[in-house]
């Protein structure tokens, strides 16, 4: 062996174990930084207009306002808050990043509203969403209904669950969804009752 190579291997041996222990000592069930960015809540160019959006009669505590998870071709559910996504088998193609973003401002967070994601991508299967029904200001209104925001409240449909306590809807994209009963007129505006 070279002289050279022989005089460096004690000061390799001693840069591993110097950095050996930095890893070992990094508790494996402790998940690794996220490479992206924590979400914030509606990033399009208007804001939603959330005058008409149902409102929680209790305003839930929300320490953490957003939850991810990969999803793959399997399909799979994310839960969180009381709103879920359902993603059946075939409506992606390869493990994507599923999330659900709430607001955090005080006037933002006593709305049933949430931004759902990934963005910009369409579905091959619709996907089901879920947003609570129970405990908000239209659980007994007959004109019940999802909406999803498109510089403008557009008319989703919906149908509460079995145990009343979410309203659901199927959806092939993601956008910022929420609840209401006013009705929802033309051109993705929300009316007044009865016009």
């Amino acid at each position: 062996m070279n002289r050279i190579v022989r005089s460096l291997i004690p000061t390799l041996s001693l840069l591993v174990l110097l950095v050996a222990p930095g890893c070992a000592d990094r508790d494996a069930s402790t998940p690794l930084a996220p490479t992206a960015a924590v979400p914030s809540f509606n990033e399009t160019s208007a804001a939603p207009d959330l005058a008409a959006i149902a409102t929680f009669r209790q305003r839930p505590a929300v320490t953490i306002a957003w939850a991810k998870k990969w999803i793959g071709p399997e399909g799979g559910r994310l839960d969180f808050q009381g709103f879920a996504i359902d993603v059946p088998a075939g409506a992606v193609d390869k493990v994507t990043m599923f999330s659900i973003n709430l607001p955090v401002d005080p006037k933002g967070s006593e709305h049933v509203v949430a931004e759902f994601g990934p963005h910009n991508k369409s579905f091959a299967v619709p996907v089901t969403i879920e947003l609570p029904l129970r405990g908000t200001s239209i659980e007994g209104s007959a004109t019940k209904t999802i909406v999803w925001w498109n510089n403008g409240w557009v008319d989703m449909g919906g149908a509460p669950t079995a145990d009343g306590a979410r309203l659901r809807t199927r959806t092939d994209h993601f956008s910022t969804y929420a609840t209401t009963d006013t009705e929802v007129g033309r051109g993705g505006t929300i009316s007044a009752s009865g016009g």
